[in-house]
């Protein structure tokens, strides 16, 4: 005769792997819902405050989708800052703080879902009394200092980039020897490693723009 405690240890088994088998169905059809999110948003409102903060206002949202502003820099949507979705359908206002360069600014909002599809807001335009940025090469051709804090980009000679980020100086000391293109301040300039176009001045050098910096139609 088999004992109480073995009789007891079968209806565990009989009865709680069924529920844990419910649960783990259960969680599977979440994360499955979960990664099937597309970006249904509408926007309601859409502004820029003089303190730099991108402010919206979305409703109709099928789930929690993050969502990326996008400044136009020179030639091309940046992604500038991110905030997380709350994903529902009722009215949700959402903000991101922002660093403007001089004159025109133009930012949008996008948001991805599943099926990798982008869902973008008409853009909005900010026009900045900032003082326009000047650069010039210091510490021995070892250093870009800028006259204020810009988002900056520099290519090399092959349309790579090499650095790219927020500040008022750049480390240049790794770079090889060769000519390089430096956006900043939603400007061009350029200079050559090893070889200072610009000495210690704040007249920076406008240059032609490169084949693979072209305008072009964005959609």
């Amino acid at each position: 005769m088999k004992s109480p405690v073995y009789i007891l240890f079968i209806f565990a088994l009989l009865v709680l792997q069924p529920i844990k088998s419910i649960a783990d169905n259960g969680g599977s059809e979440n994360t499955v819902k979960r990664e099937k999110v597309i970006s249904t948003y509408e926007i309601l409102s859409f502004t820029i405050s003089n303190d730099g903060l991108v402010n919206w206002t979305a409703k109709s949202e099928n789930g929690s989708l993050p969502f990326y502003v996008e400044q136009y820099i020179y030639d091309k949507w940046i992604k500038v800052g991110e905030v997380d979705g709350v994903g529902t359908p009722s009215p949700n206002s959402y903000s991101v703080p922002v660093s403007f360069h001089s004159g025109e600014n133009k930012y949008r909002v996008r948001q991805k879902g599943y099926d990798k599809i982008s869902r973008f807001s008409d853009a909005i335009s900010y026009y900045s009394k900032k003082d326009a940025v000047m650069y010039m090469i210091t510490n021995h051709n070892q250093t870009i200092e800028f006259s204020s804090d810009t988002y900056y980009i520099i290519y090399d000679p092959y349309g790579v980039i090499e650095k790219q980020g927020n500040g008022n100086s750049v480390d240049i000391s790794d770079f090889t020897q060769g000519y390089y293109c430096l956006i900043y301040d939603n400007k061009l300039g350029g200079f050559q490693k090893k070889k200072v176009l610009f000495k210690n001045t704040f007249c920076p050098i406008e240059i032609n723009t490169p084949r693979f910096l072209q305008k072009r139609k964005l959609k």
